[in-house]
């Protein structure tokens, strides 16, 4: 759920500044992959749109790609076209409760999965998703969570590997990096899943909430 400093001249360089409920993982699979940069906060939509009554946002980041595959029993990005799903076509924006929009960001990797929004009725719901954790995406994790959606909030889920900080033994450099997923509320960490390495080495099977 995955640094050299430069210095500019303050009048060189312009600043820019850069969702409470509960939740229970799910279900996670393997993960092999490179270390990429460290988690990041939550991109920002320029301008979004304002949300429906009723319904709530939700979009994924990391590491290389992601996809939202199903948001209860339906099904919304196809998990072999990465496009969505063929039965969001079939209904009509009245009998949908999902739709999706196109996210106009910048592809991190040599990715072509495209990103998107996804906009649904608020309340609880499993959500299944998939993060690509290297640039050829031949390694994915399968990672799903039930939460309670608020009507009105924007969500995003950022998958990363956690960089070790203060433990600089042998066992703890050869040891695989932690992946951890985030999942934000209107820009605000609420809740955190990771696999870390167990008694033998290896990253754990299941993804398991960290108390924040």
């Amino acid at each position: 759920m995955m640094f050299t400093k430069r210095f500019f001249r303050p009048e060189c360089l312009p600043v820019v500044g850069i969702a409470i409920c509960s939740a229970v993982a799910l279900s996670g699979c393997q993960s092999m992959t490179k270390q990429p940069s460290a988690r990041a906060k939550p991109s920002v939509v320029t301008a979004p749109q304002p949300i429906a009554a009723g319904k709530s946002t939700l979009k994924c980041t990391g590491i290389y790609a992601c996809e939202i595959n199903r948001i209860g029993t339906l099904s919304v990005i196809d998990q072999s076209t990465h496009t969505p799903s063929a039965t969001l076509g079939n209904h009509s924006q009245e009998t949908s409760p999902v739709t999706v929009t196109p996210l106009m960001s910048k592809p991190q990797s040599k990715s072509t999965i495209p990103n998107y929004l996804v906009s649904f009725p608020s309340g609880q719901h499993v959500v299944a998703t998939r993060f690509y954790l290297d640039e050829d995406l031949t390694t994915v994790e399968s990672f799903s969570f039930i939460h309670r959606f608020e009507s009105g909030k924007r969500y995003e889920l950022k998958a990363y590997r956690q960089i070790q900080k203060t433990d600089y033994s042998l066992l703890a450099q050869s040891a695989p990096t932690p992946l951890c997923i985030d999942l934000y509320e209107n820009a605000e960490l609420t809740n955190q899943w990771c696999k870390k390495p167990n008694q033998q080495g290896a990253l754990s099977n299941e993804f398991v909430k960290v108390a924040l």
